[in-house]
């Protein structure tokens, strides 16, 4: 398994992680807190294009996390994962073909990661944080905190 952050800060939130085997390649994006033109050219550095990305999941509704996230989902098909709590901070957008919601503890499957979220104390409706698995290997994601 593999990561890398495109974005860490207030000025915007986004990480790319990875999971391959002898199958193929499977890649979330958990956050995208930047326009889409800047995301873009952030993941064209990384060597990645929109169409690489399996799922996107949005922690929670700041906008240094949320950003982009709805419209790139949209436009490019990409299942779009967040917390209830989070879709009704945003407004509810419709977004039926690809939202798809999260919970505390409920294991998500997108090719070969497995997103378990978990709920985390901030400044947010329903803010969740994730522990992505390939397997064999673990790494654990925490962007915002209210207190350890």
């Amino acid at each position: 398994m593999r990561f890398c952050s495109l974005g860490s800060g207030s000025g915007g939130n986004a990480t790319v992680v990875e999971a391959s085997d002898d199958s193929g390649v499977s890649r979330v994006l958990i956050d995208c807190g930047f326009s889409l033109r800047e995301f873009e050219t952030r993941l064209a550095r990384a060597g990645l294009s929109c169409d690489a990305l399996d799922a996107i999941f949005v922690t929670h509704e700041h906008g240094d996390h949320i950003g982009c996230a709805v419209s790139l989902a949209r436009r490019h098909g990409i299942a779009l994962w967040m917390s209830r709590g989070t879709w009704r901070a945003i407004g509810a957008p419709e977004a039926d073909d690809v939202l798809r919601f999260a919970r505390d503890g409920q294991p998500i499957e997108v090719g070969r990661i497995q997103l378990t979220p978990y709920t985390v104390p901030h400044d947010a409706m329903e803010p969740l944080q994730l522990r992505c698995s390939d397997g064999a290997a673990h790494l654990g994601v925490l962007t915002d905190a209210g207190s350890i």
